[in-house]
């Protein structure tokens, strides 16, 4: 009777000088013998050595060889701000990344604590435990997420080895004038020679840039949904610059793990809690990169909400079309400069984005619609703000930046119902 089992397989891994099985053949039905995964990597010298032990059934050698796959991750990642929403983000992520691998995780409050005791559902993940940011040994990092709160982050770079790659999550070095940054942020900009040589990521708005920087600035959630639909639209001159109308709409992830009264249950539930008028930290960085696209100043009209969900963002936005311009040059605009985007999803006409459709995903979807005012249209875009609003989008740039396909890792399908 022929084997269930992948007898030629097993010989394979029996005769890798990588790793050794005692395997009873006899009793290929029902191991019971436990194998030892033994590997030394070497990179710029150093040894690394793993061990493992399982049993060794069949399900368990495949775990076996997993576990192997892993410690052969080639780019080792810090994770600087590992217990708030964004970093944890990062780590759930990074759990099916074939080539990045996590050796340090900071969290000043929660060191010492392992990231499965601060969010349980991590809790199969094997990872170091979080240590305080002056205690984390860079020299076993390549390349950094910084997830750390605005006005802090500017000065840790700042200290950050010259040679590591860093994508910072934090609203510090998005904005290039930092006298603008002062007038939004309330404090001098602590790094200011650091900015000359940040690169914003928008990934589909500036990729090529992006594989070439040291340092990317990650987009804030707000404008990612903001200025993809939207960054098109002005390049190609068919939506006047005046009279740009965003209502926008977030899950209270968005706010932050921090505890806000204003975020509490009974505050946010049952009801649409609109902040930031006029004021949000996120209209500079929107009307930087509108400006940017039709290289003369550009000013929005722009309003947050939050909503009584977890996670998830809708950008509603009011333009006035160019003389002669139709929806139909509008929509296929937007089709001809997204056909191509792994994540940038252009509806078939008439239908409507929903948040609930890209929950957990790196998508953002849109559509354009008729306004029932002449010479106006209605662009609706959603995302989830802590993946492709945050998370999924810097590691679609540090893929970028370590020369990796941009979608690595990041093929997750948004999570429904």
């Amino acid at each position: 009777m022929s084997s269930p089992y992948p007898v030629q397989r097993l010989t394979h891994l029996q005769r890798s000088p990588e790793m050794s099985l005692r395997i009873n053949f006899s009793f290929l039905q029902r191991f019971k013998d436990e194998a030892r995964i033994s590997k030394v990597r070497t990179r710029d010298g150093e040894k690394l050595l793993i061990r493992g032990s399982v049993v060794s059934s069949p399900q368990n050698l495949q775990f076996a060889e997993t576990k192997m796959h892993k410690s052969e991750k080639t780019v080792r990642i810090g994770v600087l701000g590992a217990s708030g929403y964004t970093g944890s983000e990062i780590v759930r992520l990074l759990a099916n990344h074939p080539q990045f691998g996590i050796t340090v995780m900071t969290a000043d409050r929660k060191a010492g604590q392992s990231i499965g005791s601060v969010f349980p559902h991590l809790i199969t993940q094997d990872l170091p435990n979080m240590v305080a940011i002056k205690d984390a040994d860079f020299s076993r990092v390549d390349a950094v997420f910084c997830c750390l709160p605005h006005g802090t982050t500017q000065e840790i770079i700042r200290g950050l080895p010259k040679e590591l790659k860093i994508v910072d999550l934090s609203a510090d070095f998005r904005l290039r004038n930092i006298d603008e940054y002062e007038e939004w942020y309330g404090q001098p900009h602590k790094a200011p020679d650091l900015q000359k040589e940040a690169i914003y990521g928008l990934t589909e708005v500036s990729r090529d840039e992006i594989r070439d920087a040291r340092l990317v600035a990650n987009p804030g959630c707000y404008p990612t949904s903001i200025q993809l639909p939207l960054v098109p639209l002005i390049k190609a001159n068919l939506i006047e610059l005046r009279n740009i109308i965003i209502d926008a709409k977030s899950g209270v992830s968005g706010a932050g793990r921090g505890a806000k009264e204003a975020n509490l249950y009974t505050e946010i539930a049952e009801g649409i809690h609109s902040y930031g008028i006029t004021k949000h930290r996120h209209v500079p960085e929107i009307e930087q990169g509108l400006s940017d696209a039709s290289h003369s100043i550009v000013t929005v009209s722009f309003t947050p909400h939050l909503m009584p969900m977890s996670r998830g963002m809708q950008s509603t936005i009011y333009v006035e079309m160019a003389p002669g311009k139709t929806i139909e040059d509008l929509y296929q605009q937007l089709r001809i400069s997204y056909e191509d985007e792994e994540f940038v999803v252009l509806l078939e006409k008439g239908a409507v984005p929903h948040t609930r459709n890209v929950r957990g995903s790196n998508y953002c979807v849109m559509n354009v619609f008729p306004d029932r005012i002449p010479g106006r249209a209605i662009i609706i875009s959603v995302i989830d703000n802590l993946v492709k609003g945050a998370s999924g989008q810097a590691l679609q740039n540090l893929n970028l930046m370590m020369g990796f396909p941009e979608n690595m890792g990041l093929l997750y399908q948004p999570l429904f119902p």
